[in-house]
């Protein structure tokens, strides 16, 4: 129950993530008028990057463009991270656990599952990939609604808190990595650079948040601390890894989780590595290690509960590389 559970929200936060990031990309190669030349490769390049698919991507692709990045993250039958195959992935596990569902939880993800993969071809390909994006993120919306309103405060409602933040810290982390830039020498860069900012925020969906949070300039620095550590910002690392640590802390109090798990020293260690960033001077330089350091928390935590809580061999793994170094992660 508890896997199926944390796996459903983290495959719905996985789905709409993308949606917004194919959005922003969409937007910011009309923005730059980008999508014919190497600017336009280097920002598509850059949605797949962020997804942490590109080398799945380049086996079967040539170039990066708008339709085969669109394609790819929507759809795509070499992609087993594209929207639609996390959307059956929830639907599976949800339907595994459907009597710990209300019934309006229950129908609001398999309607996203019928409505959403049911799109025929033609249709992404008439009116872009727009449309759709828009309605997976008020699908998943709805669904998260639902989960806030009908469901009771248990440990499995306390499991699907903690998936969906779990994967919200760690896709949050890769986006500002991925987001920091491709250096001022590399073919488009002034496009990107121009518009590059613009986008980290329309990825996280920060934009109006930004800007209200009083934090000066559109700077890349100011923009990736705002992302990595803003405790108000629900998108931000600091926030989704906060709402990790309750999570955990709820489970272990319900006696769902056994006394002092390592997921829950884990968590702290990454809130201690953002609390130490927050006190100090910001340098953009210290941002990349950070940011290593913090994925790799993810990818530990993500570790401890399937070792603790979980049945053996995880229906996903967490995204990128960092699964491995996780088991080496001790500071």
């Amino acid at each position: 129950m508890a896997q199926a559970l944390y796996w459903t929200a983290r495959d719905l936060e996985r789905a709409e993530a993308l949606a917004r990031l194919l959005e922003a990309g969409h937007a910011a190669a009309l923005e730059g008028r980008a999508a014919n030349g190497a600017g336009g490769r280097l920002v598509w390049e850059a949605v797949v990057r962020v997804a942490g698919d590109l080398r799945a991507f380049l086996e079967t692709h040539r170039r990066a463009d708008e339709r085969s990045v669109s394609w790819f993250l929507t759809f795509g039958r070499d992609n087993r991270d594209s929207i639609a195959a996390c959307l059956e992935r929830a639907r599976e596990n949800a339907r595994s656990v459907r009597d710990r569902l209300p019934t309006d939880v229950w129908e609001g993800v398999n309607d996203a599952w019928l409505e959403l993969g049911g799109w025929p071809p033609q249709r992404i390909a008439r009116d872009g990939v727009y449309p759709f994006c828009r309605d997976v993120r008020r699908a998943v919306t709805l669904v998260c609604g639902l989960v806030e309103q009908s469901m009771r405060r248990d440990e499995g409602w306390w499991f699907v808190r903690l998936g969906r933040a779990l994967e919200r810290a760690e896709r949050a982390a890769r986006l500002v990595r991925e987001r920091r830039g491709p250096g001022p020498d590399a073919p488009g860069a002034d496009v990107l650079e121009l518009h590059g900012r613009r986008m980290l925020l329309g990825d996280a969906s920060a934009f109006e948040a930004y800007v209200q949070s009083d934090a000066g300039s559109l700077s890349a620095g100011a923009v990736a601390r705002f992302l990595l550590l803003d405790r108000r910002f629900p998108r931000s690392v600091a926030f989704a890894l906060g709402e990790v640590e309750a999570a955990i802390g709820a489970l272990v109090a319900m006696d769902a989780m056994a006394p002092d798990p390592a997921a829950l020293l884990l968590a702290r260690t990454a809130r201690d590595m953002l609390d130490g960033a927050a006190r100090r001077p910001w340098d953009a330089g210290e941002a990349g290690d950070l940011i290593e350091r913090l994925l790799v928390r993810c990818a530990s935590i993500d570790e401890a509960l399937t070792a603790s809580c979980f049945l053996a061999g995880a229906e996903r793994r967490p995204i990128g590389q960092h699964a491995q170094a996780a088991r080496q992660a001790q500071n």
